[in-house]
């Protein structure tokens, strides 16, 4: 409530210091000429509704109906009625009252009220203001737009890597704790080195990971973790070879931006019934580029399904 009440009267502020301005600069301009200031200032205070009313009825009503959603066509017409009825109304104004208080000795009053170039003056008298309010009101549609449109990808990336973590998290955990079983079984004294990495992971996965960055460097150890899960999963006969080269220390990623391409790497490469099964990781970040390649050995099960990794 508070924040609408201020938007509010900055809203307000903002509008007062458009006519004021308007006001301002126009009695400076056109009282230069013959040093009346006092005389424009009061025929521009006089005139001032013909200018206010197109001005809101074009930034408030045609331009959020008809403008923005591109009914180009009403959005025309109206504005060109709207536009011929101010100016007829700002002539005749001028010819019926201006005229005789500040230049009666002028008689522009003999002039037919709607004679042609008084009218198209009168137009362009009434029109300035709009325009400028109307290129003010875009720039600020449009800024405001791209900034909708930044944190709706914002969000959208957002979603798209949480929905990537639930992937993750059962698919992994359930072949870990396999893994885990396996090993529980034969009594292998890797078993609690399992357990303990296993640990580390999910400690990861559930908390460190909810960061909006974290480092290469932590990522990259995140990742040796998995793979020394996975290396306690197929023993020798996998063969997992990786190399990093890191110039800073200081470059931050998404976390687990680089875990789905090692994860997809084993379930896809890895391949018992392979006498040469291999996984190959290489990760280098110089001058700020980051260069990751997993590479895999091809299962024997897609050689009959036709797939390729």
């Amino acid at each position: 409530m508070i924040e609408r009440i201020l938007s509010s009267q900055n809203r307000i502020t903002y509008h007062v210091l458009f006519w004021l301005g308007y006001i301002l600069f126009y009695t400076v301009l056109w009282g230069s000429y013959e040093d009346n200031y006092w005389d424009q200032f009061l025929q521009l205070l006089f005139l001032l509704p013909w200018k206010i009313i197109p001005t809101y009825i074009t930034l408030y009503y045609l331009m959020p109906k008809y403008l923005y959603p591109k009914k180009m066509v009403q959005y025309i017409v109206l504005s060109i009625i709207l536009a011929l009825s101010m100016a007829l109304i700002d002539r005749y104004m001028n010819w019926r009252y201006l005229y005789h208080w500040f230049y009666p000795e002028e008689e522009h009053w003999k002039t037919p009220v709607l004679y042609l170039p008084k009218v198209l003056n009168s137009l362009i008298a009434v029109y300035t203001p709009v325009f400028v309010a109307m290129a003010i009101k875009l720039q600020r549609f449009f800024y405001q737009k791209e900034q909708i449109n930044k944190a709706l990808e914002k969000e959208k990336m957002e979603t798209e890597l949480k929905f990537l973590k639930a992937q993750i998290h059962p698919h992994f955990l359930f072949n870990t704790l396999n893994s885990i079983y396996s090993l529980s079984l034969e009594k292998s004294s890797k078993t609690p080195d399992a357990v303990l990495g296993l640990s580390k992971f999910l400690d990861y996965m559930l908390y460190e990971c909810n960061d909006r960055f974290i480092t290469v460097e932590k990522e990259w150890e995140e990742l040796m973790n998995l793979v020394a899960l996975e290396q306690l999963r197929y023993g020798d006969k996998l063969t997992i070879s990786t190399q990093i080269e890191n110039d800073s220390s200081e470059t931050f990623i998404p976390p687990l931006l680089l875990l789905p391409f090692v994860e997809n790497a084993f379930k896809h490469g890895a391949d018992t019934l392979l006498d040469d099964s291999y996984i190959s990781i290489d990760l280098k970040l110089k001058n700020q580029q980051l260069h990751f390649v997993v590479e895999n050995s091809k299962s024997s099960t897609q050689e009959t399904t036709g797939l390729d990794t």
